[in-house]
């Protein structure tokens, strides 16, 4: 005979249902596990300490707020690669003109726009790896 090991804990009586019961028999049969109190122990600890002590879930959880980082350290660093291109834009050429002239003005206006937005695009042209991420998120929306 042999001699189970005493617990420390009192006894608790847990009424199941006969599928229930079924179910964790079918359970514990095909998962090997000789001992069906030990099997409900492990998940009323995994039920109640979940939330505290799973190392999984927190790993995912700072994984999941590491990916958010990137993601907004990516839009800052583009918010400011485009406000230092429209700060140079700006400052290149910014006369004060007639109203004969508002042709001409319109027609630098978009050349200029034009050559500034050229540039930008060539700036993240010159980092492939932070282009592909952000053309990844735009398109996969996540």
């Amino acid at each position: 005979m042999i001699k189970q090991k005493r617990l420390d804990g009192k006894k608790k009586l847990v009424s199941l249902t006969v599928q229930m019961e079924k179910d964790l028999r079918t359970f514990c049969r095909d998962n090997r596990i000789e001992s069906e109190n030990e099997l409900i122990r492990a998940a009323i600890a995994a039920y109640i300490y979940s939330d505290h002590k799973d190392e999984t879930l927190k790993l995912q959880g700072i994984e999941e707020l590491r990916k958010h980082l990137e993601e907004l350290h990516d839009m800052v660093e583009l918010s400011f690669k485009y406000a230092r291109l429209t700060h140079i834009s700006q400052l290149a050429y910014h006369p004060e003109i007639e109203s004969d002239l508002a042709d001409a003005a319109f027609k630098s206006a978009n050349l200029r726009h034009e050559k500034f937005y050229t540039a930008f695009q060539e700036s993240l042209r010159s980092d492939p790896p932070f282009f592909e991420r952000l053309l990844h998120k735009y398109y996969s929306g996540t």
